[in-house]
């Protein structure tokens, strides 16, 4: 995560919070309203990590409230399905939030938290997680996911679980029922989402959100579902194509499993998350297009990374 931290601001207990207490705090301030701004970054910072939709919506201003409902919440957050978001809201409760700085100036505040956040991206969690492949962690029995949620707890417990490190600066506004983020969903830059198949290409694509509004600065992610909906295996390259072209540099990619051709076995579904991040020098009148274009892998044994227009990844630290 990233953000600016404000400089001229006194510094705060460095308590550690778990997503329990993180839950416990969002329902004591449905009922007392007295959660702290820092509270309520901090359970907004670990609904975004598991995919809560309700949590987010509930978290953010009226205003930002009237520009999105919760299911257009849930439609950008692009969270995986079935086993693979329960493995997700677990990997949340392993979340550490320490607030850093606050200032409070009548019903605004500004709040840095710095965030120990479980890398599901690590070798070992991907492995452990059979790479996110949701049909797969899907078809596992329940003795078999009780092992992968029972080795989780182990990594966690004995302190080896992958983590990244990072800070997030947070803009509040109190209202009537208490503090609420202020996320500016009613602007943001938009960025557009498509996939298509080449001709030869028997698979049914859909990307999800097919449309996100952001900020400069903040990440997102895109869901690319494909289908084989052909009577045989079939394997094909991804272009990943960024317009303007002029302006691509400037959407950074900081995850994608789609570098390597994609193999789907006949009237085999799969999901491909990737994670965005739309670089703070970005100007706010810009918008951007991006296309999943699938085609026949190369005959000269390319890898078929036709991923083109975007920066390497970034760390936590930069984001």
């Amino acid at each position: 995560m990233s953000g600016a931290a404000t400089e001229d601001v006194a510094e705060m207990n460095m308590t550690p919070i778990m997503r329990q207490a993180t839950m416990i705090v969002v329902l004591a301030a449905a009922c007392s309203r007295v959660a702290t701004p820092q509270d309520v970054a901090i359970a907004y910072g670990t609904a975004i990590y598991g995919y809560d939709a309700a949590a987010i919506h509930r978290l953010a201003s009226a205003a930002d409230r009237r520009a999105r409902d919760e299911a257009q919440v849930e439609a950008q957050l692009g969270a995986p399905k079935g086993f693979a978001l329960e493995l997700s809201r677990e990997l949340a409760s392993f979340i550490v939030a320490m607030p850093m700085s606050s200032q409070i100036a009548g019903n605004r505040a500004t709040v840095t938290i710095s965030f120990r956040l479980p890398d599901a991206n690590a070798p070992p969690l991907q492995s452990l997680a059979h790479e996110w492949d949701e049909t797969a962690l899907d078809a596992l029995s329940a003795s078999d996911r009780g092992t992968i949620k029972g080795r989780l707890a182990d990594l966690h417990r004995h302190g080896t679980l992958p983590i990244v490190e990072g800070k997030e600066t947070f803009e509040l506004v109190k209202e009537p029922d208490g503090w609420h983020l202020v996320l500016d969903w009613a602007g943001g830059v938009p960025v557009r989402f498509a996939a298509s198949p080449a001709q030869g290409i028997p698979f049914e694509l859909s990307v999800t959100p097919a449309e996100v509004h952001v900020k400069p600065g903040q990440s997102f992610r895109a869901t690319l579902r494909a289908t084989n909906v052909s009577t045989h295996e079939v394997t094909a390259r991804v272009g990943h194509e960024i317009t303007p072209k002029a302006n691509a540099h400037l959407l950074a990619l900081l995850q994608c499993p789609l570098f390597v051709p994609v193999t789907l076995k006949a009237g085999e579904s799969r999901t491909f998350t990737s994670e965005y991040l739309l670089l703070k020098q970005t100007p706010e009148t810009a918008s951007f297009g991006v296309v999943y274009a699938f085609a026949e892998p190369a005959t000269h044994g390319a890898t078929g990374d036709g991923f083109r227009g975007t920066p390497a990844a970034h760390s936590a630290a930069e984001r």
